[in-house]
């Protein structure tokens, strides 16, 4: 789907009897590769019991060689695939999806406002504020912002001045222990001990620092938790497979882990990964700056969460996005909030569908109108 200030890429399975199961696969870096992997995907899976989600994944999970789980568009296309698989299931046996998980008695959980994608037209300072301003009007008790457009993390004499004047906007609509900063990995050691240097100088500390440098790159994190020892750091929206996570872990250097539903294996991965790592006392918060099918599967895992972290939400990025599925979107007072209906809870609406979407076969996009 290509909406004015964003794109979605689903998968929809349907049965021949009419049940069917969202899955969300933004985010691939290859579009056509990752449709092309699940297309064909289509004549096995008619073999298969697709509630048998273990067996119909091992299609994409069978070891390999050279080994391909690690490559992108197929973690990602495993992924939306078990989105897809997880919610036809509950849909099958008639229950919200997490209540299948193990979640019942949660009736929300909460969100935060990821305020940079509805400022893609408009990266000012102004619009920061006023973005910000907004969110908490509607609930959200926590923000986050990419200040850094013009950090290039091969340079090292980056001018930080243009993100500074837009942290100082938004801290005047947000108090700044309410905000947490991403970084996009557009740091090196010495740049992130300048930034870090500036940002707690001038604010104090902010709700936490996320991705400040590739995330391999421990040494440099390491160096300013030494430095900066009240600062908390998040990671892992990258990460493709729970061992990747785990690596991440054990590194020591975050206290918050950020899987994205999308990429990291799907709710299979997900629900394993949320107990073992708080049980070590990380925070685990699902990443999730896209449409409204990934928020659903999110949100769903998010009620198994016990450490108390936000969910990320992309507010403002699509207008009157909530009126795009049936029933609406749920996001009140900062929440998102689940009802009884089976499954995810919602699907795309068949009119959103025709205004704005596409759909890939026989090897080519065409418009949803042709399906």
């Amino acid at each position: 789907m290509t909406l004015p200030r964003d794109q979605w890429l689903l998968l929809r399975l349907r049965t021949v009897e009419g049940l069917c199961g969202w899955g969300e696969i933004t985010g691939s870096c290859d579009d056509g590769a990752v449709a092309a992997l699940l297309a064909g995907l289509e004549e096995p899976l008619r073999q298969k019991d697709l509630l048998s989600i273990r067996d119909c994944c091992s299609l994409l999970e069978n070891w390999r060689y050279p080994v391909v789980r690690t490559i992108r568009t197929v973690s990602t296309a495993l992924s939306g695939l078990n989105q897809a698989l997880w919610d036809l299931t509950a849909r099958y046996y008639g229950v919200p999806l997490y209540k299948l998980y193990g979640g019942d008695g949660v009736d929300s959980i909460p969100l935060y406002a990821n305020l940079n994608k509805a400022l893609w037209g408009d990266r000012s300072p102004d619009a920061l504020q006023r973005n910000g301003a907004a969110a908490l009007a509607d609930g959200f008790t926590m923000v986050k912002c990419a200040p850094f457009d013009e950090v290039n993390p091969t340079r090292m004499d980056v001018d930080m001045s243009p993100a500074l004047d837009r942290i100082q906007a938004l801290t005047e609509a947000v108090p700044f222990h309410q905000i947490a900063i991403d970084c996009h990995q557009r740091f090196q050691g010495f740049t992130l001990d300048r930034v870090m240097e500036a940002i707690t100088g001038r604010w104090g500390v902010p709700y936490w620092m996320e991705d400040p440098v590739p995330a391999d790159d421990f040494a440099s994190v390491e160096r300013a938790r030494m430095l900066f020892p009240t600062v908390r750091w998040a990671a892992g929206e990258d990460c493709l497979t729970p061992k990747a996570m785990l690596t991440l872990a054990k590194s020591g250097c975050y206290e918050i882990l950020m899987p994205d539903v999308k990429y990291i294996g799907g709710p299979d991965a997900v629900r394993a990964l949320i107990p073992v790592l708080e049980n070590v006392n990380f925070k685990m918060t699902l990443h999730n700056p896209n449409g409204i099918i990934a928020t659903a599967h999110s949100a769903h895992l998010s009620a198994l969460v016990r450490s108390g972290a936000p969910m990320e939400y992309p507010y403002g990025a699509v207008d009157q996005r909530e009126l795009m599925c049936q029933p609406s979107e749920q996001i009140t007072g900062g929440r998102y909030r689940f009802s009884d209906r089976p499954g995810i809870g919602l699907d795309l609406s068949e009119q959103a569908l025709v205004r704005y979407g596409a759909w890939f076969h026989d090897g080519r996009w065409s418009s949803y109108r042709e399906v």
